[in-house]
């Protein structure tokens, strides 16, 4: 009997943080740390398990993804050592391995599907409406200016693509009433992403409705696909046409921008400053970049024999992840950034063929998960933010781990 109440008690304890950082998220002060929690609790299970002699054995599947979450932190100590840098660059990455004994715990700890499906929209809708109160109430210039705007909004945006997945999950048990909450959480989300005015979170929007569409397109109708088509573009053009949004005005600027790029002080002509710097430097250096603390130098040079302009010299990213890994890592650093995003893509879509409903929408959600933060990651050095990298890495093994059990249930 006691063993049973432990048992449940530590689940309703992992599970309770599930609600917590979905809501948390862009609306407390620090709220993409709460992950830290699990941990905590993840670190010490090991530990019981290991003495209970309940050892981790993880399958061929897991191996697959600590493999790829260990060789992205290896790419980071090679660079520490082999240019002489210094040990807080290891700070951010080194958090990749606090995250591996939660998928022993959520795999030994399920996660409740049905808490993870009603947190999400949740979640969604609050983070929209906390950025009409900074924008509208607060007269804050952005929303999600607490952790940084860009990061906020590409959160945001996410969190309204894993709450349409959750409209099909809902439509397809025909429960309607959350079926709608799900479609107010979806566009909570895009909302908290306009606000943000985090042009970057809007690149990949087309190519993630286009995917959720395509894998769920046997299970409806036509008039269903249009029906949520015409909601999503009635309510963007809406939120679109409000000047006070500044969407229209943010697309006018970066199109002017573009055409203007020569002009290297604005927001894009410093990120193609930025890119430019990044292959002059692998092109120099192609195996191991340059290093962290290496690269403002290096683009000083650039800027000195008039290849970039000086507003780029002193940032310490490249604005585009790959680029940033290359540039700082070489060739090395570029394979890490493909391992911790194409593996797990692979696990998720490999786990779309399937006849179960509810795995399938799990693998939609990772599917998802993964190519947002890859088109993040286009305009954006993503995981150079703690921000980044708990959001990307803790889903990640969420979704990971409920598919592990959910094969095991089916």
């Amino acid at each position: 009997m006691m063993n049973v109440l432990n048992y449940f008690t530590l689940n309703r304890l992992v599970n309770m943080f599930i609600p917590l950082f979905f809501v948390g998220l862009l609306t407390i002060t620090g709220g993409q740390n709460i992950p830290w929690g699990l941990m905590v609790i993840a670190f010490f299970y090991l530990i019981y398990a290991t003495f209970k002699k309940d050892l981790y054995r993880p399958s061929k599947e897991e191996k697959w993804l600590i493999f790829s979450y260990l060789f992205y932190f290896a790419t980071f100590v090679v660079s520490v050592l082999y240019h002489h840098g210094r040990l807080r660059e290891l700070d951010s990455p080194s958090r990749l391995i606090f995250f591996l004994p939660i998928l022993f715990l959520l795999v030994k700890e399920p996660i409740r599907f049905r808490l993870l499906a009603i947190s999400v929209p949740l979640g969604a809708f609050v983070a929209g409406g906390f950025a009409l109160y900074q924008r509208f109430v607060l007269g804050n210039y952005a929303a999600f200016e607490q952790i940084f705007q860009i990061q906020g909004g590409d959160m945001s945006m996410s969190l309204g693509m894993f709450s349409l997945v959750f409209v099909f999950y809902f439509a397809q048990r025909k429960n309607y009433p959350l079926t709608l909450f799900a479609l107010l959480g979806t566009f909570g989300g895009i909302l908290g992403s306009i606000l943000s005015t985090a042009r970057g979170g809007w690149i990949g929007v087309p190519v993630l409705v286009a995917v959720i569409f395509y894998i769920f397109r046997k299970t409806f109708s036509k008039k269903f696909f249009i029906g949520i088509g015409l909601f999503l573009l009635l309510a963007v053009t809406a939120v679109a046409l409000n000047p006070k949004t500044s969407m229209i005005s943010r697309i006018h600027t970066a199109t002017n921008e573009v055409q203007n790029y020569k002009n290297t002080s604005t927001s894009v002509g410093i990120r193609f400053d930025l890119w430019k710097s990044a292959i002059f430097m692998a092109q120099e250096k192609p195996l191991l970049g340059w290093g962290q603390e290496n690269i403002i130098a290096q683009r000083e040079k650039l800027h000195k024999a008039g290849l970039i302009g000086a507003y780029a010299v002193p940032f310490g990213h490249q604005h585009n992840q790959y680029l940033d890994d290359l540039s700082k890592r070489g060739v090395l650093g570029l394979a890490g950034i493909f391992a911790i995003f194409l593996i797990p893509l692979g696990f998720f879509i490999k786990n779309l063929k399937t006849s179960h409903f509810t795995q399938r929408v799990i693998a939609t959600l990772g599917i998802v998960h993964v190519l947002s933060v890859m088109s993040y990651s286009l305009t954006q050095s993503f995981f150079m933010h703690n921000s980044g990298v708990m959001f990307y890495f803790f889903l990640t093994v969420v979704f990971y781990a409920m598919i592990l059990v959910e094969k095991k249930r089916t």
